[in-house]
C-alpha cells in the first residue's frame, strides 16, 4: 500500500512550533519529518518532535478510562466515568458553589482548541482557576509594563540586519533550535555573538566573549551597563525624549550604581560590563535574545524590565536588527468567543506556583476545593516543593487527570481519562514565543483505543451536566469563531487548511512605529500600572532570596546555586518514558565545588537542602560559574527522582511567576 504524507504541526510548547510531515502506511504512522515548506522551521525537526511517534504507539500509553477502586486502577466505560465525575461536580457545586471545582493546566500539549477547557468550566457556572506561569509569567508581566505586551522581530530581520547578537540566558540549540540557521546567517555576514550565561552552551565556543553572572544577578549586570551608558553619554536621548516616559526617574536610580558595584554583585569583570555596554551604545544594531530562566527568581520580573530598559535607552527598540526577543504575543484570536467568561457567576484564581498553599488554606474555610481537573501538565513533577503539592492534592476528594500516560500526577488521581495525541486530532498550532505563523493540524491516524480529544472529553461532561448544546459540537465552528479577527485580513480556517501554513502577523521590526501597547502609548521606563498593581514604578534590582549576599546563614548551610535546566531530549517531563534514561541524573559541578566537597567524576552524590534531596552522579565540567550546580530536569518522581523536592514555591517579584531557580543547595559524597 502506498505511503501517504499528511501535513501537520508539532504541539510541544517551545519557541519553534514546527511544521511536520507525517508518513502513513496502511493506517499506521511510520515516521514524521520536518516540513521543508515551513518558512521558519525549514524542514528540520528535533528529537522531541520525532519521538512523538514513539509516544503515539508506546505500550505504556493509557487507552481506556480508568477509575481507582480501593487503591487499584480499574477500566471503566466513558459513560460511567463521565456520569460519576459529573455527579461529583454537581454535589460540590450544590454544597460549596462552582469554585469548589478547580482546574490546573499548562501547555504540554498546545493547540487553539485546548482553550475549550475554559469554555466548559465557565458554562458550569465558574471554577477555581490556576493563573500565572511556572515557565515565564514574571517576564510577560514585565513586558506588559514596559511595552504593553511582548513582541519580537521577524527572525529574518535578525539574520539580515543585526550587528551584535546577545544571547542572554538561552541555550538556543536546545530550546530554540530553528533560530540557529538565522544566527549562522547573521554571523556569516559578520555579526558578532555574545553569550551571557553562568553555564556553558553549545554556542559558547562561537562567541567573541561570554559573560558569566552569578545566577539571579542579571538585573545588576544590566544596571551596570546602563550606568556606563549614562556616564559616557551613550544614551539615545532622542528615543527617551520622543518615544518613552519616565526616563528621568530611571536614570536617577541608575546613577546610584557604578560599574564596579555591578561587577562585585555579578562576578562579571568591570571591563566586560563596559565592553558590552559600549556595544549597545555604539549606534550599531544589537539584538537581545532572552531565555526564560532569567525570570525564575524572586527578582525575575525586574530582571527582564532592567534588560528591556537597557535596550530601550541605547536605542535598540524599534530599529531593524535590534529589539528584545522574548515573547511574540501577536496572534489575534477571539479567545472570549471560545472561552465564554461571561457565562460564569463565580470565579476564584490561585497562582500556579502557590496553589498548594492556597488549596490547603481553602480546605479550612467554607469554600474548599472538592474536585480537581488536571490537563496538559504533570504538576506533581513540575510544581515546586513536591511534598507540599502532594499534601494539597491529597486533600481534594475527587481528582481527574486527562492525559496520555500514567505520570506522577496521574498516579494520585481518582479518574484517568485518556486523550488523543496530535496525530489523532484536528487543531491549529501557533507560537506565542517567537514567530507569527499559524499551522493547520490535520488528523493523521484514527485514535488509538478509546482515547478522545480533550474537547470531546469536556463535551461529554457538558452533556452529563445539562449544557451540552451551549458547549457546542463542531470544531470548525469553534475555529471560525476564534479566527474571526483574522478573517478580516483574509486568513480563514479553510485557507489555512488548504495552505497548511500562513503568516498571521507581518511586522519585520517590532515597535518600528513606536506605538506601544502601554497606557501612555510609549515605552515606559516608569509604569503607573506597575505601581498600581503593587510593584515598583521603575525597574529595580534586589538580590535573589536565596543568595549569599542576602541570607548569609542559609548560604553557609547551602553554599551552591542549583539550576535545573531544560533537558536536551525532552520537553520538561514528557519524553521520560520513551528515552533511555540513566538510573540517576547527572550533577554537573565545577572543579572548585568538587574540591570543596571531596567528589570525583562519577561519584554518587546527594544534593540537598531543608526542603528535600536528590541523588545523582557527579560530573566535573569546565567553564560554568564556579559555585553553580546544573541538573537537567524532566524526571518522574515515581521512577526515582523528583528535582522539585529541592525548589521553593515562592513567587517572583511581579507576582505570577516561578522562582524555582532561586535555590541554594549543598552536596555531599555518598558511599
Amino acid at each position: 500500500m502506498a505511503v501517504k504524507t499528511i501535513r501537520t504541526a508539532c504541539p510541544l510548547d517551545c519557541w519553534d512550533c514546527c511544521g511536520m510531515i507525517a508518513h502513513v502506511e496502511d493506517g499506521k504512522l511510520i515516521k514524521v519529518e520536518g516540513d521543508p515548506d515551513h518558512p521558519i522551521t525549514l524542514g528540520s525537526l528535533c528529537i522531541k518532535g520525532r519521538k512523538l511517534v514513539d509516544r503515539l504507539y508506546h505500550p505504556e500509553r493509557v487507552l481506556t478510562p480508568l477509575k481507582k477502586v480501593e487503591g487499584a486502577w480499574q477500566a471503566v466505560s466513558w459513560e460511567q466515568a463521565l456520569r460519576e465525575i459529573a455527579e461529583q461536580m454537581r454535589q460540590a457545586r450544590q454544597e460549596f458553589g462552582p469554585t469548589a471545582v478547580m482546574h490546573h493546566y499548562d501547555y504540554g500539549s498546545s493547540g487553539l482548541l485546548k482553550n475549550l477547557e475554559a469554555r466548559f468550566f465557565n458554562l458550569f457556572g465558574g471554577f477555581t482557576d490556576t493563573i500565572g506561569s511556572i515557565c515565564w509569567g514574571a517576564g510577560l508581566e514585565a513586558q506588559k509594563y514596559d511595552f504593553g505586551f511582548g513582541k519580537s522581530h521577524d527572525p529574518y530581520d535578525l539574520a539580515d540586519h543585526t550587528d551584535t547578537i546577545v544571547v542572554w540566558g538561552r541555550n538556543v540549540s536546545v530550546t530554540n533550535m530553528h533560530m540557529m540557521p538565522f544566527l549562522k546567517t547573521a554571523m556569516n555576514r559578520g555579526a558578532e555573538l555574545v553569550i551571557i550565561d553562568p553555564l556553558m552552551t553549545d554556542l559558547s565556543s562561537k562567541a567573541v566573549r561570554q559573560l558569566q553572572p552569578r545566577p539571579g544577578t542579571d538585573g545588576a549586570l544590566a544596571l551596570g551597563m546602563a550606568c556606563h551608558l549614562v556616564q559616557t553619554g551613550l544614551v539615545d536621548r532622542q528615543f527617551v525624549a520622543e518615544h518613552a516616559v519616565g526616563f528621568p526617574a530611571f536614570e536617577e536610580y541608575v546613577q546610584t550604581w557604578t560599574v564596579e558595584m555591578a561587577a562585585e554583585v555579578t562576578d562579571v569583570p568591570a571591563e566586560d560590563i563596559r565592553w558590552l555596554a559600549e556595544r549597545y551604545g555604539s549606534g550599531r544594531a544589537v539584538a537581545t535574545l532572552l531565555g526564560l530562566g532569567l525570570q525564575r527568581y524572586a527578582n525575575g520580573g525586574n530582571t527582564i524590565r532592567l534588560i528591556d530598559a537597557l535596550t530601550a535607552m541605547s536605542g535598540q527598540v524599534g530599529r531593524s536588527g535590534g529589539g528584545v526577543h522574548y515573547a511574540n504575543q501577536v496572534h489575534r484570536f477571539d479567545y472570549q468567543a471560545m472561552m465564554k467568561p461571561e457565562a460564569r457567576s463565580e470565579y476564584r484564581a490561585f497562582t500556579k506556583i502557590t496553589q498548594a498553599d492556597e488549596v490547603l488554606q481553602a480546605q479550612q474555610t467554607d469554600h474548599p476545593v472538592r474536585v480537581l481537573f488536571v490537563t496538559r501538565s504533570n504538576p506533581v513533577a513540575q510544581l515546586p516543593e513536591t511534598g507540599k503539592t502532594l499534601e494539597a492534592y491529597e486533600s481534594i476528594p475527587c481528582k481527574v487527570v486527562v492525559d496520555m500516560f500514567m505520570h506522577d500526577t496521574g498516579e494520585i488521581a481518582d479518574y484517568f481519562l485518556p486523550c488523543t495525541t496530535v496525530f489523532e486530532e484536528e487543531d491549529i498550532m501557533y507560537s506565542s514565543m517567537w514567530h507569527s505563523y499559524l499551522a493547520y493540524v490535520n488528523r493523521v491516524v484514527e485514535p488509538q483505543g478509546e482515547t478522545r480529544p480533550d474537547w470531546m472529553v469536556f463535551q461529554g461532561l457538558a452533556e452529563e451536566l445539562g449544557f451540552g448544546e451551549q458547549f457546542g459540537h463542531d470544531l470548525h465552528t469553534w475555529m471560525n469563531e476564534a479566527m474571526a479577527p483574522l478573517a478580516e485580513a483574509g486568513i480563514t480556517r479553510e485557507l489555512l487548511q488548504e495552505k497548511s501554513v500562513l503568516q498571521a502577523h507581518q511586522e519585520p521590526v517590532a515597535w518600528s512605529d513606536y506605538r506601544f501597547g502601554t497606557p501612555s502609548g510609549k515605552y515606559e521606563f516608569s509604569s503607573a500600572l506597575a505601581e498600581a498593581e503593587g510593584a515598583s514604578a521603575i525597574p529595580i534590582y534586589e538580590e535573589p532570596v536565596e543568595s549569599p549576599r542576602r541570607d548569609r546563614e542559609r548560604a553557609k548551610l547551602y553554599p551552591y546555586h542549583l539550576l535545573t535546566i531544560h533537558p536536551r531530549r525532552s520537553l520538561n517531563s514528557q519524553h521520560y518514558h520513551v528515552l533511555k534514561m540513566p538510573e540517576r541524573p547527572i550533577v554537573e559541578i565545577s572543579s572548585l565545588v568538587a574540591q570543596q566537597v571531596g567528589v570525583q567524576d562519577g561519584d554518587l552524590v546527594r544534593v540537598y537542602n531543608d526542603r528535600g534531596e536528590v541523588l545523582g552522579n557527579a560530573k566535573i565540567v569546565s567553564g560554568q560559574h564556579k559555585r553553580t550546580v546544573k541538573i537537567e530536569e524532566g524526571w518522574w518522581g515515581n521512577r526515582g527522582t523528583a528535582l522539585n523536592r529541592l525548589t521553593s514555591n515562592r513567587r517572583s517579584d511581579l507576582g505570577i511567576g516561578s522562582a524555582q531557580y532561586d535555590c541554594l543547595v549543598q552536596i555531599e559524597k555518598m558511599s
